[in-house]
């Protein structure tokens, strides 16, 4: 093949690639998803939140910072998560200071307590429809 021949092939490869990337057909969207947790108006600090999709498939997770703030992850490589009907359930992580007793815990154990009743997939009554990129969501625990 002639140098001209090689450029027009790699031209249209490079322009197949492009409309393949353009138009969606690399796999499912991922919505940018982050949020808050409080409890009578405070933070919830690491809280470990699952956001199981209704269809049953792979959750999204996050965990709250000390400002109760989190962003959804769908894997370690994949931010966000897919569009649809989600509902949410908690757990307390403790850090590793807590774990080895160097440092008191981030919650109290009424906090704890209240983590705990949402911990629970068949009884939580937290459920989000996610689908806008960029959304935020304000968790207000009772």
């Amino acid at each position: 093949m002639t140098t001209q021949t090689n450029r027009r092939f790699a031209a249209l490869g490079l322009a197949l690639a492009v409309a393949f990337a353009a138009s969606g057909c690399g796999g499912p969207k991922f919505l940018k998803v982050s949020g808050r947790v409080t409890y009578k108006g405070q933070p919830v600090p690491n809280a470990q939140l699952r956001f199981m999709p209704d269809t049953g498939e792979r959750p999204g997770t996050g965990l709250t910072g000390d400002d109760g703030t989190f962003t959804l992850r769908y894997s370690r490589n994949q931010g966000g998560v897919p569009p649809g009907n989600y509902t949410v359930f908690l757990s307390y992580v403790p850090s590793n200071e807590e774990e080895n007793h160097t440092a008191p815990p981030k919650a109290s154990k009424e906090l704890k307590a209240v983590i705990a009743k949402y911990g629970d997939p068949k009884t939580t009554p937290l459920h989000y429809e996610l689908n806008e990129d960029g959304q935020f969501l304000e968790i207000n625990l009772e």
